[in-house]
This record gives structure tokens, C-alpha cells and sequence, in this order.
């Protein structure tokens, strides 16, 4: 049964279905489509979760296999697949119209494809998936709806948006959903909630503003020390607090754990990019070579004593800790 995107979380409080496929292109909206399935399993005790990333050479039998195999952990389990290119070709397309016939209530099956390309929608495979279960294909707002879903979002926010501060975000953004709802999160970080207006607005995300949490995070991932103290000097000097700069760095380096889980896998790049939901950045690569996914680990644990200074379950000066994580993170792997 196809479903329309908004409408999702609305029918998954109505019930669970054995099976949903999700479609389209869009990072954002094909994580949080996939998040709200996921959080109604988890609420309904499917506890146990296992994720397959589908390619050319993937093996379909897996996929049988698990949803026959006895769960050892939990009685209910999801299992993902992951189709980046919505094309499971022949032999993939006989094993979906399988995997239909051998649904179970101890299984819950997340299908998350890329965009259906024209007539697909017309295929055996995708009949047999949209009869089983629910289907939701993910359109980003167009141009014209583009403002009414700014507008949306910061209200979901809590914020009261002027017409001229929804303006002005979506020309900052052009468009770009993720962009947006990553200057929303910020938002959400350095201005309280209620009245906003473009004056406002444009203070947290200008472009042309002289130091950012993210750019620090960035400085450091690209091995400049110079320019990420710099960064995050002039944030302390603005009277900025430490915790959304932390946040900044620690999601970042939180991006790059799971594509250095991928990478290790033989997963190229690019597609490692699309599995985790990130835009692209040039430092990404080098950034994994130079700090190791051992190291990734080292700095997010410092940056969990960093959060306990903050919250004073720790002794310690919050500030000189991030100046500390900022010039390892950016010196790390460097000859002196």
C-alpha cells in the first residue's frame, strides 16, 4: 500500500506492517523516514537488528536465509536492506517477490532504495513489495513549496518565524534539505525558542560570519592547528558557550567512525558517503587515513570527558580541553 510521506508516522501509530520500502534520493528525508520506522519497531520490541547493503555482487540468499534463521537475542527482529541505486536487477527482484511469501510477525523488513526510475513502480518486484506492506516514495518540496517546508521545520522547532527570516534561509540553503536542517539544529543551539526574525537569523548563519563551530570541527579534520585554534578562540572571545562547540566537533567526528567502518569493509567512497547520510567534504578522506578508526575512537572519548567538564561531573576548564582536542585531532598522524 502506498503511503504518502507525511502521513508515515501516523500510519506506523496505527499498526506495523511486515514490510516497508522507502524510495527517493534525498539524504535527510530517507533518515528520517527510516528513523520513524525504526523507532516504532523498537517501541513494538523488534530489538534486534541486522542491515545488509545491497550491491552488484550481493549474495540475495542472505537475506532468506535471515529472515528464516531463529533470532538468538530477541523474539522480534528488523532487517534492513539498503539498494542505493533501486535496482535489484533479475536475480534480486526474484529473491523481493521470495521474500514476500516468507513474511513473519517475528520480522519486520525496512527496504531503503533510491529513486524509482520511470515505470518501476510498474515492476513484479514492486508490486509484490507495495501488496505486502507499506511503500513511501520520498519527494523533496519543490521550488515553490520549498518556503511553506522552511517554515514547517522551524516551527516544529519552536521557533515563530517572520516571512522575511524564512526568506532569507532559503536563500542561504538553495534548496539543499540537509543544509537546512542542519542551520535549523544550530538555530535550535544558540537562539531561544519563540519570535524570529531575519536580523536574527542572519547573526547564527551568515555567511560571511568570522568564526563557526563548524569550521572549526573542519579546520581540525583538515590538519590546519592554526587556523581550528584560531576558530575557536574567537568563539570563546564572542562569549559563545563550549557545549555547541563540542557538539559541532563530536558529530563530525561521529560522521567519520561510520565511514571508516565502511571504508574498512571495501566500501568506495562514495557509496560509503550515501550509506551514512553525509554531504560530501574533500577532508573526509585524508582525514580517515591520517586519524585511524582507532584514533576516531580516542578523540570521542575525549570528547565525553570534555561533556563531563561541562556538566561539572569532571574537574576541569572546558575550554582548555577543547583546545586540546582541536590540536590533536588536527596534529594527529603529522610529522612535527
Amino acid at each position: 500500500m502506498q503511503v504518502k510521506a507525511e502521513t508515515l508516522s501516523a500510519t506506523l501509530e496505527k499498526g506495523l506492517k511486515p514490510l516497508y520500502l522507502l524510495t527517493g534520493d534525498d539524504s535527510l528525508l530517507m533518515q528520517e523516514a527510516s528513523d520513524a520506522v525504526r523507532q516504532a519497531c523498537r517501541r513494538a520490541g523488534y530489538t534486534e537488528r541486522t542491515v545488509f547493503d545491497i550491491d552488484a555482487n550481493f549474495d540475495w540468499s542472505q537475506v532468506l536465509g535471515e529472515c528464516n534463521s531463529l533470532s538468538l537475542f530477541a523474539e522480534r527482529k528488523m532487517i534492513e536492506l539498503r539498494m542505493p541505486s533501486a535496482k535489484p536487477g533479475k536475480e534480486g527482484g526474484a529473491a523481493l517477490r521470495e521474500l514476500c511469501d516468507c513474511l513473519s510477525e517475528d520480522n519486520i523488513i525496512l527496504i531503503m532504495a533510491g529513486k524509482l526510475e520511470r515505470g518501476a513502480d510498474k515492476s513484479a518486484w514492486f508490486k509484490a513489495l507495495d501488496g505486502a506492506g507499506i511503500t513511501v516514495t520520498l519527494w523533496p518540496p519543490r521550488r515553490h513549496e520549498f518556503p511553506q517546508w522552511i517554515r514547517h521545520r522551524l516551527q516544529r522547532a519552536g521557533f515563530r518565524p517572520s516571512e522575511d527570516a524564512v526568506q532569507l534561509l532559503c536563500e542561504r540553503v538553495e534548496g539543499n534539505l540537509l543544509a537546512a536542517n542542519q542551520e535549523i539544529e544550530k538555530l535550535k543551539l544558540l537562539v531561544e525558542p519563540g519570535q524570529l526574525d531575519a536580523p536574527t537569523l542572519n547573526n547564527v548563519t551568515s555567511n560571511s560570519a568570522r568564526y563557526s563551530p563548524y569550521d572549526v570541527a573542519d579546520r581540525a579534520l583538515e590538519g590546519n592547528p592554526e587556523a581550528a585554534l584560531r576558530t575557536l578562540n574567537g568563539l570563546r572571545a564572542e562569549g559563545m558557550d563550549a557545549y555547541p562547540v563540542l557538539w559541532f566537533v563530536s558529530e563530525e567526528l561521529r560522521r567519520l567512525v561510520k565511514l571508516a567502518a565502511h571504508r574498512a569493509a571495501g566500501m568506495p567512497m562514495d557509496q560509503a558517503i550515501r550509506t551514512a547520510r553525509m554531504m560530501f567534504k574533500p577532508h573526509f578522506e585524508p582525514a580517515i587515513r591520517r586519524l585511524g578508526a582507532r584514533g576516531l575512537h580516542a578523540l570521542l572519548r575525549r570528547c565525553t570527558t570534555i561533556d563531563h567538564c561541562i556538566k561539572g561531573l569532571e574537574s576541569g576548564d572546558p575550554w582548555i580541553e577543547l583546545q586540546a582536542l582541536v590540536l590533536r585531532t588536527a596534529r594527529a598522524g603529522q610529522s612535527r
